[in-house]
Order: C-alpha cells, then structure tokens, then sequence
C-alpha cells in the first residue's frame, strides 16, 4: 500500500510560528531535544512505513533545511528514482508571481510535481510535530473506509489549540469541522494537519483552488466539502506536540526530561527517530560540574550546575554558571558566575559573567542566535 502513497511535508506552518527560533531558519529545522530537528519526527515516521517518494516544499530561509537533510542519506533516501526531494519556490512559471503564503499556495506552486507522480495516494504532512505517526495503519484505514480524504486528530485536553477541531459519527466519518481560537478545558478532536488525500482527488482540488481563489486548507476543501466528500478521521495514540509557539516548543522539549515520554519519543520507540549524524566527542564534566534530570549532547564541556535542562552539542558551562530549565543550543557559551532560569538560547550566544537572565515556563526568555548578552 504505502509503495502507492507519495508525501509532501510542509517545512513551515502558514499560519502561528515561534519567530523568536524560525525568523532564519525554516519552522522545519527548528533544534530539538539535543541532537535533532523537529522535520526528523515525521521523516522517520515515514521511513518506517516505507513511503520513500517525498517532496519537501520550501518557502524561504531554506539553508538550513538543505545542510540538514542533504540528499537524505541519513534517512535512506538517497535515490536515483524517487527519494527525497526539495521543493524550492516559484517551481513553474504559473506559480512565479506567488509567494506560497498558504498552503494551497505551496501546493498549486508543485502541482506538475503531483501530476507527474505514478502514485495513486498523496500524504500531506506539516513538520511541527513532535510525535510519532503511525502512517501505514492511516493508510490501510484510509483505503478501508473508501475515504476520500482522511485526517489525523487526537482526543485529548489542549488549551493551547487554535486549529482545526473535527466532530465525527459512530463510523468515523467527519461530519463538522471548525477553526478553534479559543481555548478549551474539555476534551476535543485537535486535527494536526496530517492527511491522505487520493491524487485525483487533490488535483481536482487544486484546480478548483485557483478558480475560485480558494487560500486556506482547511476551510475551503475540508468544512467546504463535507457534505460532498467521504473525510475520515484516524485517530493518533501517545505522546503529541504541535510546535506553533515559543512556549509550545519549551513545554514540549521539557517533556522530554519526564522518563516515559523520553523513553516512548526519543531512545525506546517502535519508531527509530533518524537524523543527520555528526561524529563529535563526548561531554567533559569538569571536577565541579553538577547534573541533574538533564539531556546532555557530546562535545560539551559541564563545569557549572545544569538542573532540568536539555544542553545540545558543543555547548561550555563555566565554573559558578546555575542552569535551572534551560534549553541552550550548540555551540553557546555560560560564564563563569551566569544564573540562567527559563532560557532558551539559539546557537552560538555568550552569557557574559555573573550576567542573570530569567523568563517563566509559560513565556521563557530567548537569546537570539548569535548573540552576546
């Protein structure tokens, strides 16, 4: 089945983003967990499914997703036929007077791409998701209720949510679709911007999109076409994060400390989490560093108190230095005497000595890449 199934992932969300981390780099690309990006979650999804046709479509700032994924050898995907491939902007000449600020945009900029393909089922996935899908039983479902289009949602209490929430029927047929900006204390469908649409389908779609000048996704071929369309939704089981905000990503990095979310996202998963590999040596912890209830990547060099924080590569901790739930990205360095509560460092930022900076778990304070404070 999934030999008949082409993806294409959206490396940014169109909608709500943390600048603070994505104004240079793509949403996709965003740091996560100490040695991965946030793209890695749902490629190794796809990996273990064997789905290996997959276009990634890009919008701008995509540098970094080009060194991080390459030719998608860490995935297995380098490929003389089919493969992973990067969808740059204005790809035709029909789309050279768009600037991809949707969605359906991005799409109608790759339709000959989809057109061309010989498969019969195309993925859409965004890459701000931290969790592991299950996309070989979404398929095998997707074909097995003769779906049209099929969507992956969640039950679950998330205040947060301000996306797409769907009502279904006893059979699993989606039968309302809403936008939510507000939040919510009751569990509810949190649609994660997964789905399966059948190729003739979208095509069609996407021709109807440029006609009537169709821009949002989900409200214009999903609540539009409910009525018209069989739409699915399967549901997800385990651990799940929608990265839309600084604070989204700080919540769920932090949950990565907690034993059974890490054990299930990051080391003892059914689904091997892939990313690109660099060979660095391991951490030095000096004779007056002090860890606890952290995640510490290799060629560090720990000398300060580090408690409940996630320490990427290449990161130094000066003697004196107090990190309490912290993120700090490669290649950062504390000094000597620094109090840090509730950062998040991008990459390569100095703290100067006895310097104290401090945010809150629902609004950390971020250093910009680059930076000396």
């Amino acid at each position: 089945m999934t030999s008949r199934t082409m993806c294409i992932l959206f490396s940014e969300s169109y909608g709500t983003a943390p600048k603070e981390l994505s104004a240079r780099r793509t949403l996709a690309t965003v740091p996560f967990a100490g040695r991965y990006r946030l793209i890695d979650f749902v490629l190794s999804s796809l990996v273990k499914a064997r789905i290996q046709d997959i276009g990634v479509i890009t919008k701008e700032h995509y540098g970094s997703l080009t060194d991080h994924l390459g030719w998608g050898k860490d995935w297995d995907l380098d490929r003389k036929n089919g493969g992973l491939r990067i969808l740059t902007p204005f790809t035709t000449s029909e789309s050279a007077t768009t600037r991809n600020r949707s969605k359906i945009e991005a799409l109608l900029s790759v339709k000959r791409f989809i057109e061309r393909s010989d498969k019969e089922y195309i993925l859409l996935s965004d890459t701000n998701l931290v969790m592991h899908i299950d996309f070989e039983a979404m398929l095998a479902y997707h074909i097995e209720q003769g779906a049209d289009i099929t969507m992956l949602y969640q039950t679950k209490v998330c205040p947060n949510h301000t996306g797409c929430v769907i009502d279904l029927n006893e059979s699993g047929r989606v039968i309302d679709a809403f936008f939510s900006s507000t939040q919510h204390e009751e569990p509810q469908n949190a649609a994660f911007g997964v789905y399966i649409v059948n190729k003739s389908l979208l095509v069609s779609l996407l021709d109807r999109a440029y006609t009537f000048g169709w821009v949002d996704f989900d409200r214009d071929f999903i609540t539009k076409n409910i009525n018209k369309l069989k739409i699915f939704g399967f549901a997800h089981n385990g651990f799940s994060a929608v990265i839309d905000t600084v604070a989204d990503y700080y919540d769920a990095s932090l949950k990565m400390l907690e034993p059974d979310i890490r054990r299930e996202m990051l080391f003892q998963s059914d689904t091997p989490l892939l990313t690109r590999v660099k060979n660095s040596v391991p951490t030095i912890y000096g004779f007056n560093g002090k860890v606890k209830n952290s995640l510490i990547a290799d060629g560090c060099k720990i000398d300060g108190e580090v408690n409940n924080c996630i320490i990427f590569r290449d990161v130094e901790i000066e003697k004196g230095a107090i990190l309490n739930n912290c993120i700090i990205m490669q290649s950062t360095t504390v000094r000597a005497g620094a109090r840090l509560n509730c950062v998040i460092t991008d990459k390569e930022v100095t703290i100067g000595k006895e310097h104290t900076l401090s945010g809150y778990p629902t609004y950390p304070y971020v250093v910009a890449k680059g930076q000396n404070v």
